[in-house]
């Protein structure tokens, strides 16, 4: 794993381009009939980090690198409750 910044940068900007070239494969007339809203209670970002470890190293790699399912989601969000 390189701890170059270009190399993350190049990373990163390739998939952004990813995304928007997924988001053009749509036609503009296309809208969402239903909606599936996922709430993960107790899923922060120290889980959900945690969780990417584990898998990796399942998988015999360091985890830091690795997707979890809803990764590949085109639309996530976090949210935070104090109640």
């Amino acid at each position: 794993m390189s701890t170059d910044r270009n190399y993350w940068y190049e990373m990163a900007r390739t998939a952004i381009r990813r995304r928007l070239q997924e988001s053009t494969l749509l036609e503009p007339q296309q809208f969402a009939k239903n909606v599936i809203l996922f709430v993960g209670d107790g899923l922060g970002m120290t889980t959900l980090t945690a969780s990417r470890i584990l898998k990796g190293q399942r998988h015999g790699r360091s985890g830091e690198e690795e997707n979890l399912v809803w990764d590949h989601f085109p639309a996530v969000s976090l949210a935070r409750v104090i109640n």
